[in-house]
């Protein structure tokens, strides 16, 4: 599989612990009448300063869903505004408000080769 084309250092924004935060309040208001939930990871909790991207995994509620690939919530994903989805097993590269995004599943069962 081919991987996307680098963002040009211009093209990407940095995100702050706000846009992460915002982003996941976004999620959480759509996602979780379906049963799913954002849970902000990775540098912008532990890290100061800006980061290269937001990190959010996308975990479910066992009682309500039995299983997903990230690819059955696409649908829902873009009407919270990302865009250009790739998914490549655990993670889905995408972006948000020229923020790039990674969206991680950890009980996902495809798995695409993905090098960061």
């Amino acid at each position: 599989m081919l991987l996307p084309e680098p963002c040009k250092p211009n093209q990407q924004r940095l995100a702050s612990l706000i846009d992460g935060l915002t982003l996941c309040k976004i999620l959480h208001t759509i996602l979780s009448p379906l049963g799913f939930y954002p849970s902000l990871t990775g540098g912008l909790l532990y890290k100061d300063g800006q980061r290269k991207d937001i990190d959010i995994l996308i975990y479910r509620h066992r009682q309500d869903v039995e299983k997903f690939e990230m690819t059955d919530i696409f649908k829902v994903l873009e009407s919270a505004g990302l865009t250009n989805l790739i998914s490549y097993g655990f993670v889905t590269k995408a972006e948000w408000n020229g923020f790039t995004v990674d969206l991680l599943n950890p009980e996902t069962v495809g798995s695409e080769e993905y090098l960061s």
